[in-house]
């Protein structure tokens, strides 16, 4: 039966990923612009890809280092780019700006923010280039504090290896 199973889940995955419109499966690489960091992404599924951002991120209200992760809806234009809409999660550390106190200088930060932007897979090389935006809401936690912001990410680029 477990057999049965595994052959039937294998075959139905093998027949969705061969019909599959994604342009790569999975790329990993930097991200510069209000993040700096690392980013992965990859597609689970036909026309939506999820991505993760790791990095040191710079906001007027504080730095610190952020983990973002976005779930992303990514469709064709035109010979080789797209654009993609979604939206994300983040959280991480925050310190300067509001979070900074005399008494505790690191504070914590989550927030929810929307994505989009283009992306463009070369065709002959296995690199992917990405600008987006990433406007939403951050809530800055410390010592006592509580501040909702408005998180401004208004220009990210990201170049990553396709595999």
């Amino acid at each position: 039966m477990r057999t049965r199973l595994f052959i039937c889940i294998f075959f139905v995955s093998s027949l969705f990923t061969a019909f599959s419109q994604a342009p790569y499966k999975n790329s990993i690489g930097g991200i510069l612009g209000f993040t700096q960091g690392f980013s992965y992404k990859t597609f689970p599924v036909e026309d939506f890809a999820f991505q993760v951002d790791l990095g040191f991120r710079v906001s007027h209200y504080a730095l610190g280092l952020d983990i973002n992760a976005n779930l992303m809806y990514e469709k064709p234009i035109q010979n080789g780019f797209y654009w993609f809409i979604g939206g994300g999660l983040s959280l991480g550390p925050a310190f300067g700006g509001i979070v900074y106190d005399d008494n505790f200088p690191i504070g914590f930060k989550i927030g929810a923010n929307a994505i989009g932007g283009v992306e463009y897979k070369f065709p002959q090389i296995p690199l992917t280039l990405q600008a987006d935006i990433r406007p939403g809401i951050s809530f800055f936690v410390g010592n006592g504090f509580f501040h909702p912001r408005f998180d401004y990410s208004f220009l990210n680029l990201s170049a990553r290896y396709t595999f």
